[in-house]
């Protein structure tokens, strides 16, 4: 800052009215005096009063930089200071250290030198809290004495954190970069932290990963940076697991404790029921969720290591293993269209079923396609009467599956779908066949022939149709034989009436025409009648009958004429019709006639019956009034007399229980009186044990102290007992031991020995067994 900047620039003074000129300065008031005889600039600082004279002039008078407890400012170019004391030069002016910056921080108060500047404004200080750090840069080298675990030098452009709580002041070869905030992970999340900075070196390792788990609370040091976002603990249930990859060679424990090593490109699942962290050499490739399979699901399961894809059949508990992932298997179009796997295709028409006339049901949308989960088992639901021609391109193998049935798709399997004529007349492609009906059906055909006298005739035919099956795979694979069966059939056997029709002329074709067609279709047997089916030994399809629909002229006067004949036939027909019809209805009106009459004498006669039938009936409901009232009093008195032996019986049995229950309350408190009394006994006789034990207690320890305090010991009781037991063995009632030079005395037992008054000695009897 200017120092102009900090005061107010006071005018020189008019030579001409005075010289000296007189200045007085405030406490906290300094002014810059520029010497013009030494080309200076100085500064005093008040309380004082100033007289200046001619050499000197007042370049500017300004309040002092006061900073206050807690604020801190920076100074450009500061002043030399030794030993406290600012620095002067010959000239008396102040060295400044130009370029340098000086960080001052209060309580103080400070002029600013010439040459001085106040970079910034006065700044309180950083006041730091636990969730709190500064991101500070080194401008210059310099050694951090504030670094915690000793002094660390820094260089310029290193970046580091100064965490709270405190109060922080930045030095002159310090930039406050930022303010950050901690982060606080929960128990249930952790992070992944890249290019990890070392605690110890201060070095941030490049490429390096860092797992922090919670609960805990971090900073973001200089240069690291969190992988994507904070992540929830992956808590994993019985049905749950992780599929997990090495990034570098570790060791991990396992569950039974011994450590299982894992190499870089290593995968691995880990199951549940856990909660998983992963460490900083673990990628987690996707989670996985066990699949349960019901009866008739199944799944496409690839090994990776072979490539060969398995079928996993329910019902079961799925979850593949590291090495195994999910299959999704494809079918030929025309099959995925047909089981509603894709979009269909816009022509031919696409059924799973062939139906009459070829009429197809309809198709699936494409949005119901889109969310078909191709790894799912594909299970054909086979229809009652069909069938199904399944290929295996694994094993070169066709089988057939007849209905009704559910087949399960094994992953090299596939479906044939046959291509069948449709419509009327039958045209090729119409229809596409998954499963085959095996009739009896019926499919319908036009086509034209020409007769002898070139006659052209439109005929329309309805076949009934049925396959020949015996149940035996192998050999019903030939119903599959003939692809579009339906125009086969049709084209063959239209031919063999095209010929039959050019050997007729036209009248005698139409005249006869049921029986020609019938002779064309199944031939006739060595009698020359007609057969009554046709068999087709290419596919086992039998013709077992024919409906001769329509049979009209194509050309337009031959039908008029034809249709003629056919009006006039017609109206012989109705007349004739017409004549039986009016003798049928006189025939009827006489008869009804009849039948009126017999009807009146029948009704009169059921008339009579009825009423003496009701006379009978009114005689038998008073004879079963009588009875019924008769038997409902006995069935009340006997009731009644039930209640009363019931009622006695109860009363009996309440008084027997009454009885049994006080018997009981009795023999129970006797016997509880007889354990208290036994209780009582048994603790008297603990007493008296006790006190006869203690008793004997009291004597052995007094008969101890006296033979001691006759002067035997340990080895004087063992001598007197063993001559005791000597002298009982050989026969004496009695046994006395004196000292030598004792006069003797006899004593009957050894209490009168030990007794007062006695001498030393010990007697035994052997009769009463007394030492």
């Amino acid at each position: 800052m200017n120092p102009q900047r900090a005061g107010v620039r006071v005018p020189p003074p008019n030579n001409s009215s005075e010289a000296i000129q007189r200045i007085s300065l405030k406490n906290r008031e300094y002014a810059y005096i520029e010497d013009a005889n030494r080309g200076v600039v100085l500064v005093e600082i008040g309380p004082k009063v100033l007289t200046l004279e001619a050499h000197l002039t007042l370049v500017t008078k300004s309040r002092m930089i006061e900073l206050g407890t807690g604020s801190w400012c920076v100074v450009r170019n500061p002043v030399v200071r030794e030993e406290g004391k600012v620095s002067l030069d010959d000239f008396g002016q102040a060295r400044i250290a130009v370029g340098d910056r000086e960080v001052r921080v209060g309580p103080q108060v400070f002029p600013l030198y010439p040459g001085e500047e106040l970079e910034g404004e006065i700044t309180p200080e950083y006041v730091l809290g636990v969730y709190d750090a500064l991101r500070l840069r080194a401008l210059t080298a310099f050694m951090d004495e504030r670094t915690p675990g000793g002094p660390r030098r820094r260089e310029a452009g290193d970046e580091w954190l100064v965490r709270g709580p405190g109060r922080y002041v930045p030095s002159a070869a310090v930039m406050v970069v930022s303010t950050e905030k901690a982060r606080v992970l929960k128990e249930t999340e952790y992070c992944i932290v890249l290019n990890p900075v070392d605690r110890t070196t201060g070095k941030i390792q490049e490429g390096r990963r860092k797992v922090i788990s919670g609960p805990d609370v971090f900073f973001l040091e200089p240069g690291e940076q969190l992988e994507g976002d904070v992540r929830r603990k992956h808590v994993l249930s019985e049905m749950q697991g992780l599929k997990l990859q090495a990034l570098d060679d570790f060791s991990e424990p396992e569950e039974g404790g011994e450590p299982r090593l894992r190499k870089a490109g290593d995968t691995w699942i880990v199951r549940g029921p856990r909660t998983y962290v992963p460490n900083e050499k673990v990628v987690i490739q996707k989670e996985i969720v066990a699949l349960s399979l019901g009866q008739g699901e199944g799944l496409y399961v690839r090994d990776l290591r072979s490539g060969k894809v398995s079928l996993v059949q329910g019902p079961c508990q799925f979850m593949p293993e590291a090495h195994q992932e999910l299959h999704e298997k494809r079918l030929s179009p025309d099959a995925e269209a047909l089981l509603g796997l894709a979009p269909p295709a816009q022509a031919p028409h696409l059924a799973a079923v062939e139906g009459k006339e070829g009429k197809a049901p309809p198709r699936p949308s494409a949005s119901a396609s889109d969310r078909v989960d191709r790894t799912r088992a594909i299970v054909l639901r086979i229809e009652d009467n069909t069938s199904v021609l399944i290929n295996d391109f694994e094993t070169n193998h066709a089988r057939v599956e007849f209905g009704p049935a559910k087949v399960m798709l094994r992953p090299y399997e596939d479906v044939t779908v046959l291509d069948l004529s449709g419509g009327t007349p039958k045209r090729p492609r119409q229809l596409k066949v998954l499963m085959l009906r095996l009739g009896p059906d019926f499919a319908t055909d036009l086509f034209e022939v020409a007769t002898r006298d070139h006659a052209r005739l439109r005929i329309k035919l309805s076949y009934k149709w049925q396959f020949d099956v015996e149940g035996d795979s192998e050999k019903d694979k030939a119903i599959f034989r003939v692809n579009d069966f339906i125009g086969y059939v049709c084209e063959n056997l239209a031919s063999r009436i095209r010929q039959v029709a050019a050997e007729n002329d036209f009248e005698t074709f139409h005249k006869n025409a049921s029986v020609l067609i019938r002779r064309a279709i199944f031939g006739v047997d060595e009698a020359g009648k007609a057969r009554k089916d046709r068999l087709f030994s290419e596919n086992k399809l039998r013709i077992i009958d024919i409906d001769i629909k329509d049979i009209a002229p194509v050309d337009d006067k031959t039908a008029l004429k034809l249709r003629e004949a056919i009006d006039t036939n017609i109206q012989i027909q109705l007349d004739a019709s017409k004549q039986e019809a009016q003798a049928a209805a006189e025939l009827k009106r006489i008869r009804s006639e009849e039948e009126k009459q017999l009807a009146d004498i029948s009704s009169h006669r059921k008339s009579e019956a009825e009423r003496q039938s009701l006379i009978e009936l009114q005689n038998k409901n008073h004879q079963l009034a009588t009875l019924s009232h008769a038997k409902v009093e006995a069935e009340a008195q006997l009731e009644k007399a039930r209640v009363e032996s019931e009622e006695a019986l109860a009363r009996a049995e309440a008084e027997a229980r009454a009885s049994r229950i006080r018997t009981e309350a009795e023999l129970e408190r006797e016997r509880m009186m007889s354990e208290v009394t036994l209780e009582r006994q048994k603790k008297l006789n603990d007493l008296e044990v006790d006190r006869q034990a203690r008793l004997a207690a009291v004597e052995a320890d007094q008969f101890r102290q006296r033979v001691e305090a006759l002067g035997g010991g340990e080895n004087f009781v063992k001598a007197v007992a063993a001559q005791a037991q000597a002298a009982v063995v050989g026969g004496l009632d009695k046994v006395v031991f004196l000292p030598s030079g004792s006069n003797l005395n006899l004593f009957d037992s050894m209490q009168g020995l030990l007794g007062p008054g006695g001498k030393n000695g010990v007697t035994g009897d052997k009769n009463t067994g007394t030492h």
